[in-house]
């Protein structure tokens, strides 16, 4: 009974203790934040994110997708504070939901499409791609029986970019499964390039210029496609102080320069 009576007068003390655990533990995590960001802007967010974590002394995690899938996560409940994307839509499709803040959205910069091969390939570089002239004499040669590599143009901006523009140069129909490899990001679509296993693909310059082993060889014009905007936001249910600090730096001109340095281009707002 002496043993007992000890035990349920420490239960009050006990219980103190785990609520100062538990709610230190929230304090920390909300201190921290995690950013979901489309793959494309990994190495971009990585720097900014290095050095907010130097002047704020906290943590930044972030995990890389398709801006789809990302999208999708964070409406299964994914406990992200930042969303980056490379498309609209899903920030709307977020929007509409109510799961991001709507006074944080904001443009962040752009990006545009770019064909490549690998760094040793003869293919020779056709400039501006502004029509399918020089375009569809390498499908002709190098897709007989290869595959250029695009990101899935179902749902992963950058795919669907592609199909936009290769629809506008009358090209899209010369494509199809048995030439045409998907790539789950835009990174996965790169590598296919870098490695050997696509003679040519279609990605983001900023991605083509981060990886030695390929080449640009054209540029789409822009007019073939929907403008490529990045858009950044908020996450409703985790828009703590250390979110809205982090989007505040987004705009600093520290995150400015390295916008540039990696090839982007910032989109000042209005």
């Amino acid at each position: 009974m002496i043993k007992l009576s000890r035990i349920q007068n420490l239960l009050p003390q006990v219980y103190i203790l785990f609520l100062l655990l538990f709610n230190s533990s929230l304090s920390a995590e909300e201190n921290n934040i995690l950013i979901f960001k489309a793959a494309s802007t990994s190495d971009v967010i990585a720097e900014i994110s290095k050095e907010w974590q130097k002047i704020n002394n906290k943590v930044v995690r972030a995990s890389s997708a398709s801006s789809s899938a990302l999208a999708k996560q964070i409406v299964n409940g994914a406990p992200a504070n930042i969303y980056i994307s490379a498309s609209a839509l899903w920030i709307e499709e977020l929007s509409k939901k109510k799961i991001i803040t709507s006074s944080t959205i904001q443009p962040l910069f752009e990006n545009r499409l770019v064909l490549i091969t690998n760094i040793d390939s003869n293919i020779k570089d056709i400039g501006l791609i502004s029509n399918n002239i020089e375009l569809e004499k390498i499908f002709d040669k190098y897709l007989s029986n290869k595959r250029i590599s695009i990101a899935d143009p179902t749902h992963v901006p950058a795919g669907v970019y592609t199909k936009q523009a290769l629809k506008n140069l009358n090209l899209w129909g010369k494509l199809n499964r048995k030439n045409m490899a998907w790539g789950g990001d835009v990174r996965r679509t790169l590598k296919f390039v870098a490695l050997g296993n696509s003679p040519i693909g279609i990605v983001y310059y900023t991605d083509a210029m981060a990886e030695k082993n390929v080449k640009i060889i054209g540029t789409f014009d822009s007019a073939l496609h929907k403008p490529i905007h990045y858009w950044v936001a908020a996450v409703e249910n985790f828009n703590t102080t250390s979110t809205k600090s982090y989007l505040k730096f987004l705009n600093s001109n520290f995150s400015k320069n390295i916008y540039a340095k990696h090839g982007f281009k910032k989109i000042e707002n209005k």
